[in-house]
């Protein structure tokens, strides 16, 4: 009878220790399949995106922004750096490649990038470039996810588990970063180096900051007006930061293209008549395009007036800067430097990827331990201009019809509930007794 009793009990055992070792080996089994699936979805979502950009080159080489820095880059490889803002010359280049629609205008530091870039044929190098801007996208979105956890805050807001890939595929089909890949523009360069900077900031390496702000001035409308706000709100180290890499880079422009860029660039910028014709307002999303569409006259009164609501509004991200909400005052920072920036494109929206993705994750935290003291207004404001933000057929339905400086409204918008978030959310927490 004891042998009968003990054979049932040494089977039951078996079982279950046959269970116990096979439900984790099944979970883990299943949770590679999933991920391997999701792997295997973005992949061929980044890789349809890319494809298309690459098969696609022969019938759009005309329109692509790609051929002034292509240009610029075979312009160093021939030692004419010091004919860099020379239209003509420029010309000389472009039109061996394409079309020429645009010109290359930034500082002589970024076209030592595209240099061995031109050492490979133009759709060669176009296709390069798309894969190395993707790489970029993605470099940002692994920093914002590591700083900020953007995933988790998708996961609480789509309720249902989110990861690094499904981030990064919202981040490639935001139609201002689509755009960029499709024309080969740099403004995925500018996010990364943003979201390297806000990763530094929020972990006090200020000065390394300051540094990474000053890897931006390839695009100095948005960097300097940046600036200004670390500026207004006592940002010193930062400043140090950025005025020593600046330099460093001023020096290397001077030796790229000799002391007399110092008068060739600035009289591009603002005396060449060829180039100030390709500058149109109605595609400026900033306070410069908004106040073109009320004012007809834009004389110097007008530009008066820019600058002053442009001051007003990075003194705003400035004053309201708290060190013990980085992220918060990150946010307003940068929508404040593009809503002032003298110049943007709708490709230069990708910028919003940060503030909005950093506002989010925010606005999860506080009401996770805080609900009272968010602000609903300010969510309302926010929720609601994210709307147009994310509809691709409202960027292409503005630009067509010359409107795309109504951008500017929600950036606007977006920017006001940042600001308020600081001030409803961002008050140190008082000491218990």
């Amino acid at each position: 009878m004891a042998v009968e009793i003990s054979l049932p009990r040494v089977r039951i055992e078996f079982i279950q220790r046959r269970q116990l070792q096979g439900g984790p080996l099944q979970k883990l089994a299943r949770f590679t399949i999933e991920r391997g699936v999701r792997i295997l979805i973005v992949t061929t979502l980044l890789a349809l995106l890319t494809g298309y950009a690459i098969l696609s080159f022969s019938s759009r080489k005309d329109t692509l922004d790609f051929a002034q820095f292509y240009a610029a880059g075979q312009m160093l490889r021939h030692g004419l750096g010091a004919q860099l803002y020379d239209l003509s010359a420029q010309m000389s280049f472009q039109s061996a490649l394409a079309r020429v629609h645009t010109f290359y205008s930034h500082p002589p530091f970024e076209a030592l990038l595209f240099a061995p870039f031109a050492l490979v044929s133009y759709k060669t190098a176009y296709a390069l470039w798309t894969v190395f801007s993707l790489s970029l996208l993605i470099f940002a979105a692994c920093l914002l996810e590591r700083a900020a956890g953007i995933s988790a805050t998708l996961s609480s807001l789509l309720r249902f588990p989110a990861d690094l890939g499904l981030v990064i595929v919202i981040f490639a089909m935001f139609s201002p970063v689509t755009t960029c890949l499709l024309i080969g523009q740099d403004s995925l360069l500018l996010v990364a180096f943003f979201s390297l900077m806000y990763l530094l900031l929020a972990r006090n390496f200020d000065f390394a900051a300051g540094c990474a702000l000053a890897c931006t001035l390839f695009k100095f409308q948005f960097a300097i007006p940046f600036a200004i706000v670390l500026l207004f709100a006592h940002k010193w180290r930062a400043l140090q930061g950025f005025a020593t890499a600046g330099a460093v880079l001023f020096g290397i422009s001077i030796g790229i293209s000799g002391p007399n860029v110092l008068v060739a660039y600035p009289r591009l910028l603002f005396q060449e008549k060829i180039f100030q014709q390709l500058g149109d307002l109605s595609y400026v999303p900033n306070i410069r395009g908004l106040l073109a569409l009320i004012f007809r006259e834009h004389g110097r009164l007008f530009l008066v007036l820019v600058a002053i609501v442009s001051l007003l509004v990075l003194w705003a991200a400035g004053r309201n800067w708290r060190e013990h909400r980085v992220t918060l005052s990150f946010s307003a920072a940068v929508l404040a430097s593009l809503l002032a920036s003298y110049h943007a494109y709708s490709y230069d929206l990708s910028f919003l990827l940060l503030p909005i993705s950093l506002l989010l994750t925010e606005i999860r935290e506080n009401w996770e331990s805080h609900p009272i003291r968010v602000s609903n207004i300010a969510n309302v404001v926010f929720f609601t201009s994210l709307v147009p933000l994310f509809i691709p057929p409202l960027h292409l339905w503005l630009i067509v019809h010359r409107l795309y400086m109504l951008m500017a409204i929600p950036v606007a918008a977006i920017f006001a509930a940042s600001l308020q978030f600081i001030r409803t959310t961002g008050k140190r927490p008082v000491s218990e007794p």
